[in-house]
């Protein structure tokens, strides 16, 4: 097997889902341990998707009648 460490995390990823995993499983054990690795070692980041910050976003509260109404419109 080649020497994992040459390749970029971003490789590495596009490796791990192109790669058959049962034909190859040792392949990919050695992709995820080289991905691990890297996460350790703060290279990739632990999430790839980023939770969103809504702190700055200021959303529009609904008034008590529009939550409950008194009266139903017809």
């Amino acid at each position: 097997m080649k020497d994992l460490s040459k390749y970029t995390y971003i490789e590495l990823y596009d490796m791990l889902h192109h790669v058959n995993e049962f034909k190859y499983p040792e392949k990919i054990k050695a992709l995820q341990a080289e991905i691990e690795h890297r996460k350790e070692i703060g290279e990739v980041p632990t999430e790839l998707v980023p939770k969103p910050d809504w702190s700055a976003f200021r959303f529009r509260k609904k008034k008590e009648t529009e939550i409950n109404p008194t009266h139903p419109t017809l």
